[in-house]
């Protein structure tokens, strides 16, 4: 996965969105902005247009996981007293890009650990929450379970298949940050679902380790979007947000106990400084390795 992927949720969601539209003639819900003389699928295509030619950015980001599993009976507590489990991940984090293979970000997973990351051509450095810096290739740590940054990067070509299986609504003109901005939502369809998790396995990582066959086929309920902002100026895309809320049965096994997973995802892309000089520099100090989970303490992934 080259750098241009590293656009979060930016450039890919975009093209998505403006593809469903020109392609499938979906209907566009909501008000017609009131100062702009644009359709949905004009800003889309212009936006377009305008990431793929972005040199750098800064970066901003919050990430929100969490899940709650339930099982209705153990030897604990007996037959149909539910034992619920709760599990939630914060991560914010900062850093830079220069387009098309350099990044660096730093993200702090809840209230105590801070891991980096910096991203040179095919190479990855990864600096653990006791300091130590380690190197790998892009391909031994994209995907893996062990990976902090899962959920924070998405594959831009794999949403060009999503096209027949999203709804838009236009906001129109909203301000955010000080900023007049094209607000944009894609609603996903179950199909768009599983193929946004399939073809993201850092993704997928991020919610949970289960078959994602028994997961999909499986669901009590699930709601999925994702929304852009975007300046009508220079067509940039200033803040993506992906939201995620899964309800599935997780007593796959026969004879199990009836049990469920929520699991809750909501991810927010800042980018700024459009364009402005962007100095990335990796540590001299990296220890080779090919085994992501040793970089956290976890083993193999």
């Amino acid at each position: 996965m080259t750098l241009r992927k590293h656009y979060a949720i930016l450039f890919p969601l975009m093209v998505a969105i403006a593809l469903s539209i020109a392609a499938c003639s979906q209907t566009v819900v909501g008000p017609t902005p009131g100062s702009s003389s644009l359709t949905p699928l004009q800003v889309l295509q212009k936006s377009a247009d305008a990431m793929k030619q972005l040199k750098s950015s800064h970066i901003d980001l919050q990430s929100n996981t969490s899940l709650q599993t339930t099982d209705t009976a153990t030897p604990s507590t007996g037959p149909g007293t539910p034992t619920p489990s709760n599990i939630t991940i914060n991560i914010t984090g900062t850093g830079d890009e220069a387009l098309p293979n350099q990044e660096q970000l730093t993200l702090n997973v809840g209230q105590a650990a801070k891991v980096a990351e910096i991203v040179q051509n095919d190479k990855i450095y990864v600096q653990n929450p006791q300091g130590q810096w380690f190197v790998l290739n892009k391909s031994d740590f994209q995907g893996s379970v062990s990976n902090p940054f899962s959920g924070v990067t998405l594959d831009q070509n794999s949403l060009l298949g999503l096209v027949q299986h999203t709804k838009i609504t236009d906001h129109g003109t909203e301000t955010l940050n000080g900023q007049s901005l094209r607000h944009i939502t894609a609603n996903l369809d179950q199909v768009a679902l599983r193929q946004l998790l399939t073809d993201n396995p850092q993704l997928q990582g991020a919610l949970g380790q289960q078959n994602l066959d028994a997961v999909m086929n499986n669901l009590k309920s699930f709601q999925s979007s994702v929304d852009v902002w975007i300046d009508e100026t220079q067509f940039y895309v200033h803040r993506t947000e992906l939201k995620l809320n899964l309800v599935a049965n997780t007593s796959l096994s026969k004879g199990a106990a009836p049990s469920t997973a929520t699991t809750n995802l909501d991810t927010i892309i800042d980018l700024s400084k459009f364009n402005q000089p962007v100095t990335i520099t990796p540590p001299t100090n990296a220890t080779p390795t090919n085994n992501p989970g040793a970089i956290f303490g976890f083993g193999r992934p």
